[in-house]
């Protein structure tokens, strides 16, 4: 299972964060939560934030913004639905979180239905430009 430390980011930008700039319509629709959330500074790859919105119940959206540029970058899904009851490898149910990241490392994990299907554990690579993704693991859905 990827580990956040074996993805470091290298330096934590401190400066005041740049302002997010709105080029793909896509992004405009979603400009108060994009420009709210990188407001607050890098909190992922060293210099980046990501930005993240409901969608829904147990629902969640993303982008990703650079804090030196303001240049804005789509999450590796639409929407991730993660209300499902499911079993993910890689943590246990009561440390569940749909997105975990860190400012220090470029590894984001992702644990959910990315449009809703194909619910897993997703492991990505932040490249400077892309998330590439490095690892799935299936979720088992919880018998009742």
């Amino acid at each position: 299972i990827p580990q956040f430390t074996e993805f470091p980011a290298g330096e934590v930008f401190s400066a005041k964060p740049a302002s997010p700039k709105f080029v793909h319509s896509g992004d405009q629709r979603f400009r108060t939560r994009i420009r709210d959330g990188a407001s607050r500074g890098p909190n992922f790859a060293g210099h980046y934030t990501i930005a993240d919105w409901g969608c829904g119940t147990s629902c969640v959206s993303i982008a990703v913004v650079d804090a030196r540029s303001g240049d804005i970058y789509s999450g590796p899904f639409g929407i991730l639905g993660y209300g499902a009851v499911q079993t993910y490898a890689d943590v246990s149910e009561d440390k569940y979180e749909p997105l975990s990241y860190k400012v220090e490392s470029r590894l984001l994990v992702v644990r959910g239905c990315p449009e809703d299907k194909n619910c897993a554990s997703y492991f990505y690579e932040w490249t400077g430009s892309r998330l590439r993704l490095i690892r799935r693991l299936d979720a088992t859905p919880i018998q009742r």
